[in-house]
């Protein structure tokens, strides 16, 4: 009887009323995971009624527009979420904090010149992030510590001008990185990327498209090739005259 009672617990779980929202279609996968599709729905919120274990939500091409602190919290067992050509410009700092096992996230092709970079503190297990095509104009010193499993992070085509000195040397498994089509102003504060780039192994896609936009002499020209020259401190020698 008590094995019956598992077995019909486990059947319910798995059903697709109790796993899916109604503009979804979920599937079960391996060890009893759920995928919830949830794309070209046109919807505008993420959807309530998720399943607590969906490990895949896929709710790219809608219209979301803001994701609340509480908009994925019914489903905390996420592994991959994409949310993709949204219209998101809006995510309130802890909608990923409880995530404590997700993997992969998207969130390219929306409309984010804020990140709550903060919510990344507790995501060890982040192996892919991709942020591309926002509007984000910074990434805060230390935003990407503690992300030791990541290995692909998209930036490109965003708005950034400059990035802190060390902000990739934290990601130990890091292999792929893309700044490409970024407003990069080469002054010396950023001739700290052109050695990191020579001296890593991770690979810099795009990395004839990732260009100075300033000063004006050096625009158009790869942020890998700002001149050395231009980086070195003067010297000087002071004369004591009685």
């Amino acid at each position: 009887m008590r094995r019956l009672l598992a077995v019909l617990a486990l059947a319910a779980l798995l059903s697709p009323g109790r796993a899916c929202p109604a503009p979804c279609s979920c599937s079960p996968k391996r060890n009893g995971r759920l995928l919830a599709e949830c794309a070209y729905r046109e919807l505008r919120d993420v959807p309530r009624g998720l399943s607590p274990n969906v490990t895949i939500l896929t709710l790219s091409a809608n219209r979301l527009g803001r994701l609340g602190r509480a908009s994925l919290a019914e489903a905390p067992e996420l592994q991959s979420l994409w949310l993709g050509y949204n219209h998101i410009s809006a995510v309130e700092p802890g909608a990923f904090a409880h995530l404590l096992h997700l993997k992969n996230l998207d969130l390219s092709h929306n409309r984010l010149a804020e990140f709550p970079w903060q919510d990344l503190r507790g995501l060890g297990a982040l192996q892919i992030l991709k942020l591309s095509n926002n509007r984000l104009s910074s990434v805060p010193r230390g935003a990407l510590a503690g992300l030791r499993e990541l290995r692909s992070l998209w930036l490109n085509d965003n708005a950034l001008t400059t990035l802190a000195r060390g902000t990739f040397e934290a990601l130990p498994a890091l292999a792929q990185l893309q700044l490409f089509r970024n407003p990069f102003n080469c002054s010396c504060k950023l001739f700290w990327l052109k050695e990191w780039a020579e001296s890593t192994s991770v690979a810099l896609s795009g990395a004839g498209a990732t260009l100075c936009a300033a000063p004006p002499r050096l625009r158009g020209r790869p942020v890998t090739d700002i001149p050395g020259a231009m980086c070195v401190a003067p010297s000087a020698q002071l004369t004591y005259l009685s």
